[in-house]
């Protein structure tokens, strides 16, 4: 019997090299290192680089151009060539032109605003990727560290499993104990050791999840130090709803979407407007013409030439069947589409954050009784303990109030979590979760 208890208590020991980690450093951590962050901020970077006047199409075009020509003409045998010579020309030619749209019914501003819209866009994308990577890992991290307190928890009702069955071991070989009682503790031993060894994998795959989150190695060992505290001062509903009206990315980013719109249908209008261009340039080229014969009259020809131009150009559409304006309509109709999309989300999340500020309120009073409920069974642990070593409850007795001991702890920790997740969502939706971690 001794030996398959000692056996059972037998667990491999690995000893990791553990870091304090808080949930602020996690933070941190996750925000240098996550991959949607990353990937969102380099979109950014490109967005940032197409943002300029260039791109816009105010500036002018500028090309440069080089060539040369080498050429054999034999007409010594040209019965009908005037000149019955081998001719080999040599041309270098060169030129630079400059193209620019003066005028184009007002595009140009139109297409640096859609740019610009296009880059804030992409912050947004980016403010968003950063607030679900803090939302991940703030719930990622409490999660660990319920699994580790859980798991504290498993380990403290397993030591008293242990050191009740060794009591009554002591009993049972003095002769003045219950075999059933015996039996019945062992029992528990071996079911509060499965319980640990649960416990102890849910605790390792919750650690991974967080290194996941954050972008770190996956079997990393942490020793998070940022205690299980729920906030419990959260502001009014209407107070929320006005803050998420304000400041959700979401609702940001669809704003955005309506200006884009707005700008596609400026473009459009501007192919009302005659076109104003212009262009100039110059072109430069040399020759020289030799033959192989040296009393040639052409022999070692050479010619140079050097043209400047300047024009302006007017472009006007007259009649493109309608085109134009079936476009203007589409877009026109995208954007009453867009303002129809931004009122559904408007609803959607006053629905979403009405249902998720109710279901915190309904938490903290859970919170609230489960802490009560903790307390009490811990009295009632402690009492049960006496009681048993005295002999005035027996082993089921004692296994209920242990158990119910284990339940209650294990719900206040459940209900803990569950209240700062909802937290944690309320600041998501109100645009806050950045500036309060």
């Amino acid at each position: 019997m001794k030996k398959i208890i000692s056996i059972l208590f037998f667990f491999p020991l690995v000893f990791f090299s553990q870091d304090s980690l808080s949930l602020s450093k996690a933070i941190e951590i996750g925000l240098e290192k996550n991959y949607d962050i990353r990937l969102t901020l380099k979109n950014v970077e490109i967005n940032k680089i197409f943002n300029n006047w260039g791109e816009a199409g105010r500036l002018p075009q500028v090309n440069i151009n080089a060539g040369q020509n080498n050429s054999i003409s034999d007409q010594r045998n040209n019965p009908i060539s005037f000149a019955p010579y081998l001719f080999l020309s040599n041309d270098v030619s060169g030129g630079l032109a400059m193209n620019w749209t003066i005028f184009n019914g007002f595009a140009v501003r139109a297409n640096k605003t859609k740019l610009e819209q296009l880059e804030l866009q992409s912050e947004n994308t980016a403010t968003l990727a950063i607030e679900n990577t803090i939302h991940g890992i703030i719930l990622a991290y409490y999660q660990a560290k319920m699994q580790k307190e859980q798991l504290t928890l498993l380990n403290n009702v397993m030591t008293l499993s242990k050191e009740k069955f060794k009591q009554q071991q002591v009993k049972s070989d003095l002769g003045i104990g219950v075999k059933f009682d015996l039996l019945q503790f062992e029992g528990n031993l071996y079911t509060d050791s499965s319980n640990k060894i649960l416990q102890n994998l849910a605790q390792r795959n919750s650690v991974r999840n967080l290194n996941l989150i954050m972008g770190e190695d996956v079997d990393k060992e942490w020793d998070l130090t940022s205690e299980i505290k729920p906030d419990l001062n959260i502001k009014d509903l209407s107070t929320l709803k006005k803050e998420m009206l304000s400041n959700n990315t979401n609702i940001k980013n669809q704003y955005i979407n309506i200006a884009l719109t707005q700008q596609d249908i400026s473009l459009a209008k501007s192919q009302f407007f005659p076109v104003v261009s212009f262009n100039s340039g110059l072109n430069s080229s040399v020759g020289v013409l030799n033959t192989n014969d040296v009393n040639s009259p052409i022999s070692n020809a050479q010619s140079k030439n050097l043209n400047y131009y300047g024009n302006f150009t007017l472009n006007f559409k007259l009649y493109d069947g309608g085109k134009v304006r079936r476009g203007i309509k589409a877009l026109e109709l995208q954007n009453e589409v867009d303002q129809l999309r931004t009122s559904q989300m408007t609803d959607q999340l006053n629905f979403e954050l009405t249902n998720v500020y109710e279901l915190y309120l309904t938490r903290l009073q859970i919170f609230e009784l489960t802490k009560k409920a903790f307390f009490v069974s811990k009295d009632n642990m402690d009492i049960a303990k006496l009681k048993e070593e005295s002999g005035l409850i027996n082993s089921f007795n004692f296994r209920d109030i242990q158990m119910a001991y284990l339940s209650a702890g294990v719900a206040l920790y459940q209900a803990s979590y569950d209240l700062l997740e909802s937290n944690a969502t309320l600041l998501k939706m109100t645009g806050k979760i950045i500036q309060n971690n």
